[in-house]
């Protein structure tokens, strides 16, 4: 273990775990168009479904739901504890609804998991290193994907999953999903082909050679064009 995360062990890659955060949530008896009340109180509307149990109507406050979000800690594994009770289930963030104008959340779906069971996720990537064809040709690192889905343990889930872009040594050289190095317990869902990260020539330098190119085709002789000019009339 590394800080919290996990060393893969062929390339020393930092794959940081995922930590299980506890949520209080509430009963809810108020639905439909009469939740709106709960939203101006400072509440959000929640259902917890899924795992073939009853689905369950409950209430987040939207400052404990806020401060997760800010720290990056509600894309894990959440264990909803229920106010007042030693209940807690363990769940993952199916949907979070928004207002399309305001952006604020309207509704919240949870979807119950077992820890041992597998299911697939999306895991964030985060590019590391430097690519030397950015560093030495003067190329653009684009950022092709931004989340690799797998298949794996809800227990096994991680944060991030570091891509190191030091291998991309030329223009136009990427790294595929295939090459990501992911824990032994995962099963790549993505396509194996799928671009995750490339370096691109700018614009400046795809111009410039279209230029060359143009200036290094043979020019036309002047009795061949007036040949062919005659032969059009």
């Amino acid at each position: 273990m590394h800080a919290n995360g996990l060393v893969h062990p062929s390339e020393g890659r930092v794959i940081q775990m995922a930590q299980q955060v506890e949520l209080q949530i509430s009963p809810r008896e108020i639905v439909g168009k009469a939740a709106k009340r709960l939203r101006k109180a400072g509440i959000i509307p929640a259902n917890i479904f899924g795992h073939k149990e009853a689905s369950q109507t409950v209430q987040v406050e939207a400052l404990a739901f806020e401060a997760l979000r800010r720290t990056h800690r509600s894309k894990g594994i959440l264990s909803l504890r229920m106010t007042g009770s030693n209940n807690v289930q363990t769940a993952l963030i199916r949907r979070i609804q928004r207002d399309p104008r305001s952006g604020k959340i309207l509704h919240i779906d949870f979807f119950r998991v077992s820890l041992t069971e597998r299911i697939t996720v999306k895991i964030p990537l985060r590019i590391t290193g430097e690519a030397p064809a950015v560093k030495n040709e003067g190329g653009v690192l684009l950022h092709l994907l931004d989340t690799l889905e797998v298949e794996c343990a809800a227990q096994d889930i991680v944060e991030y999953i570091e891509v190191d872009v030091s291998s991309l040594n030329e223009i136009d050289d990427i790294i595929h999903a295939r090459d990501i190095q992911i824990p032994l317990s995962y099963t790549l869902i993505t396509e194996p082909d799928e671009g995750i990260a490339k370096v691109a020539a700018t614009r400046a330098e795809v111009a410039e050679v279209a230029v060359e190119a143009e200036a290094a085709a043979p020019a036309q002789a002047p009795a061949e064009a007036a040949s062919e000019s005659s032969a059009a009339e």
